[in-house]
């Protein structure tokens, strides 16, 4: 002290006048009651420790170093303004805004903010659009007492708390357009757009649910442009037990377990799997043929020796009658020797030669080529070696979570 007299005694007067109007606006500033605004500037040792307690706004000085009432403004070199303030629930939240006549809950402008502590333990990124009325969405939320996260469009009605919960470590939704989108953009390598894993035993590594009850919609759908591609490619990779390289299944009794368009091939066995009454579980084979055939059985009698059958129409309209079709036939209840006649596209004549005579009940059964596919017979199949060698990788071992 005595040091800082020896200088201002030493000091010029003009010094000493501004030194005196200075201490007289400090003290002034910190008066109680003061009404004028306070400006202040330190210079000094940034490292240097705050003894005491530093209050700005109306309220008294607080029990921490720093205490601030109010909107804390910190301006950037342009015009963008970030704005700390309090929320509801106690919360803090960081405003942007766009330029210095944007202030917090213009609806004329956009506005981001950052959330700390609604709804008691979240944390949000919120933006408000520009136009219209305020009112702010949370876009990107963790709720703390889970640790899950929410990325999605949540209107919030320009409050705190946030009206979602997220039912998943990452939870991502949207009302249009696409939730996840993986994109793996190497033109070669085994990249991968997408890829789930599960460790659990009744796990799933990737899992899709349609839940509208109503319209044509899909839990997962693949696509491929390649002329050589697989819109969906499923593997199982274990060499024994009952795995499943695709599992379809539905619960609707006029549903499909699996449904395809086209051709359908592989070089195994087709199958029905029954359950009987005394040996449990079974398979039942389909009987393969190196050409496409419907077929169709009937039952026919024979009056004056001679029945004309009309073929039933709808499965007249799924062949092709006017190419050879062939009828075969198992007298009952006794015995003549029949023979078929008069083939058309609409019916078939069984005659006795017996003649009038013969007056039995005849079991029959007509195979006609399938419309549209009369000409594919046994068409050439690639090397089952050969597409397995072009089949991509296993996908990566990766570790888990």
């Amino acid at each position: 002290m005595s040091s800082l007299l020896v200088h201002i005694k030493r000091a010029p007067l003009s010094l000493l006048i501004v030194f005196c109007l200075a201490a007289l606006s400090f003290s002034y500033a910190f008066a109680q009651g003061a009404a004028l605004p306070l400006a202040v500037t330190v210079i000094g040792d940034p490292d240097a420790a705050v003894n005491g307690r530093f209050a700005v706004g109306t309220a008294s000085v607080g029990t921490k170093a720093l205490t601030v009432t109010g909107v804390i403004d910190f301006l950037g070199a342009g015009t963008v303004h970030n704005y700390f303030t309090q929320g509801g629930g106690n919360n803090m939240q960081i405003n942007t805004n766009v330029d210095e006549a944007n202030t917090v809950g213009d609806p004329s402008r956009s506005q981001w903010k950052v959330v700390m502590g609604s709804n008691l333990d979240w944390f949000s990124i919120r933006r408000s659009p520009a136009g219209g009325t305020y009112n702010e969405d949370a876009l990107f939320f963790i709720q703390g007492s889970t640790g899950n996260v929410g990325i999605a469009t949540v209107d919030t009605a320009n409050g705190a708390s946030i009206p979602f919960a997220p039912v998943a470590r990452l939870h991502v939704e949207t009302a249009s357009g696409t939730s996840v989108f993986g994109y793996g953009t190497a033109t070669t390598g085994g990249n991968i757009g997408v890829f789930g894993r599960s460790n659990s035993t009744l796990g799933f590594g990737v899992y899709g649910w349609a839940t509208a009850t109503t319209g044509t919609n899909h839990g997962v759908a693949g696509a491929s442009d390649s002329t050589s591609g697989r819109g969906v490619y499923g593997v199982a990779l274990a060499s024994t037990g009952t795995n499943y390289g695709v599992l379809g299944e539905t619960s609707s009794p006029s549903g499909y377990g699996v449904y395809y368009q086209g051709g359908l091939a592989g070089t195994g066995t087709k199958s029905a799997i029954v359950d009987t009454q005394d040996y449990g579980w079974r398979h039942l084979y389909a009987v393969e043929s190196p050409q496409n055939w419907f077929e169709d059985f009937g039952q026919a009698t024979l009056v004056g020796g001679e029945a004309v059958v009309s073929i039933e129409p709808i499965f007249a309209q799924t062949v092709n009658l006017d190419e050879t079709y062939h009828v075969f036939l198992t007298p009952q209840d006794g015995f003549c020797s029949l023979f078929v006649t008069d083939k058309s596209s609409s019916s078939f004549t069984v005659r006795a030669l017996e003649g009038s005579g013969c007056e039995i009940t005849v079991d029959y059964r007509i195979i006609a080529p399938r419309l549209d596919y009369e000409d594919l017979r046994l068409k050439p199949a690639q090397d089952p070696q050969e597409m397995a060698a072009s089949m991509p990788p296993a996908p990566p071992d990766l570790p888990s979570p």
